[in-house]
């Protein structure tokens, strides 16, 4: 099965490695590319962060190695979305890492549900007695899914944009030739950015009828929510917010 992957680099390199070692036939279509537009220099002074926030192991590029990370933030806490996000922030360096449930609205209640049971209120108290907060280190675009839940919980938090995806143009020659001839059999979606960008460009240069028996992979409902309506029949959404369960729902489809 010839199956398009929209995962940004360097993710999507493996992506396609993981898909060609099962048998399938890879095509790599970033529809963005990432640019660090921080570094740990504009963090806050370690002892008024209460804890960072991640919602993409992206946000972990701006500490480049474990060996460069400052050795006052190693054992700062990280809260992180997910597995893939938490391996990122380990391989940074840190090592106080908490996974969350996997999205980005259920981290938001594990860190309020958290900072609950801590007797936490507009923020926490370090063992000097001073008022800490969390840093979201965040990417644009986004939703601000995290910053309306922690501020409807009058949590204490601060964002840190660190990274930002840049759209990715193809000429509609190299959107025909190199990635919808043959017709895919499945598109890869990671983030609801790429299924909203990939609807754009067909719309814009009169695709769809290329995809008239293309499957769509979702790593999840809201994702799939981003598609057109005539192409929801075809739409399969992950059972778990992961690659795993992602690729296990693209293999359901062979």
């Amino acid at each position: 099965m010839r199956v398009v992957v929209t995962r940004p680099e360097p993710g999507g390199q493996r992506t396609a490695e993981r898909l060609a070692r099962s048998g399938y036939d890879p095509v790599r279509m970033p529809l963005f590319a990432m640019r660090l537009t921080a570094t740990p220099d504009d963090l806050p002074p370690v002892g008024s962060i209460g804890g960072l926030i991640a919602t993409s192991g992206r946000a972990f590029a701006m500490f480049k190695s474990a060996q460069e990370l400052p050795p006052e933030l190693r054992k700062t806490p990280v809260h992180a979305v997910g597995p893939a996000t938490a391996q990122a922030a380990r391989e940074a360096g840190f090592m106080m890492v908490h996974e969350g449930g996997g999205s980005a609205r259920a981290l938001a209640h594990a860190l309020i549900h958290r900072s609950q049971s801590a007797g936490a209120g507009s923020g926490v108290a370090d063992t000097a007695g001073t008022a800490t907060a969390m840093v979201y280190l965040a990417g644009v675009p986004r939703r601000p899914v995290i910053e309306a839940a922690l501020a409807s919980a009058r949590r204490s938090f601060s964002v840190l944009e660190c990274y930002q995806m840049n759209e990715i143009s193809y000429s509609t020659d190299i959107l025909v030739s190199d990635f919808l001839s043959p017709a895919p059999g499945a598109i890869l979606f990671y983030s609801a950015n790429a299924a909203r960008r990939f609807r754009a460009i067909c719309e814009a240069e009169d695709l769809q009828k290329r995809l008239l028996s293309t499957r769509f992979v979702c790593l999840s409902a809201a994702i799939s929510a981003e598609l057109p309506d005539d192409w929801q029949g075809r739409a399969s959404v992950s059972d778990s917010p992961n690659e795993g369960s992602l690729l296990a729902c693209l293999a359901a489809l062979r």
